[in-house]
């Protein structure tokens, strides 16, 4: 850590570091068991942040922003919150995914992947209106599974029965996902009662629980 932020500093037209899923390692202190290395890892980050600098500028990315520590959270100048793709963007994902793994192969004859007999312009469109609430990674992982499911078949051809098995699926999944994440929530909530070392306000989550989305958050002020 403390390397990052020596080199860092050696710039003289300033650095941007991006830290995606920072809350791996910049969880609160005082509500979990962390190892002795992580402790140190979050301790050294606050050691080297404390202050403002305009050697760098710092970007941290979480879908579970509420996990970080206070102190963390005291040095964040701002809060972006991203929400999950609209319909007009999952349904230019859904097509771009569709070509990747699907039509590319199938027309450049890599493999032997086919596409049915069925309107799969019409199919992408009728896909983005139902696949409300999945992020982009998830609608990449379709594209895969569509792919994967004509690779396994008899024949190597994608039908549009096949494709509406893997919607289906990944919508499931997602609700399961969202699912467990309430129930977290609720069990945390509850032992914030029980416990009164959790309501200090230290270890209060100053940016709200965010579902399927990714949160950056920009300091100015390391």
């Amino acid at each position: 850590m403390h390397k990052v932020f020596d080199w860092a500093h050696t710039s003289s037209r300033g650095v941007l570091l991006f830290v995606d899923e920072a809350d791996a390692f910049l969880r609160k202190r005082s509500t979990e068991v962390i190892s002795e290395d992580m402790r140190a890892t979050l301790n050294a980050f606050l050691y080297r942040t404390g202050e403002q600098s305009q050697k760098f500028m710092l970007v941290l990315a979480s879908n579970q922003p509420e996990q970080f520590d206070w102190a963390v959270n005291d040095r964040l100048d701002e809060m972006v919150e991203f929400d999950p793709p609209g319909l007009e963007e999952r349904e230019r994902m859904v097509r771009q995914y569709f070509e990747k793994y699907v039509l590319e192969p199938a027309t450049q004859g890599k493999g032997r992947l086919k596409v049915g007999q069925f309107d799969y312009g019409a199919k992408c469109s009728e896909i983005a209106a139902i696949a409300e609430g999945l992020s982009g990674r998830e609608i990449a992982k379709m594209g895969v599974a569509w792919q994967a499911r004509a690779y396994a078949s008899e024949d190597g051809v994608l039908t549009e029965r096949m494709v509406e098995e893997v919607v289906s699926d990944a919508i499931a999944q997602h609700a399961r996902k969202v699912q467990w994440q309430e129930d977290q929530e609720r069990m945390a909530q509850r032992h914030s009662v029980m416990d009164p070392a959790f309501r200090s306000s230290k270890d209060t989550p100053v940016l709200p629980p965010l579902t399927g989305s990714s949160s950056p958050s920009r300091s100015g002020k390391p």
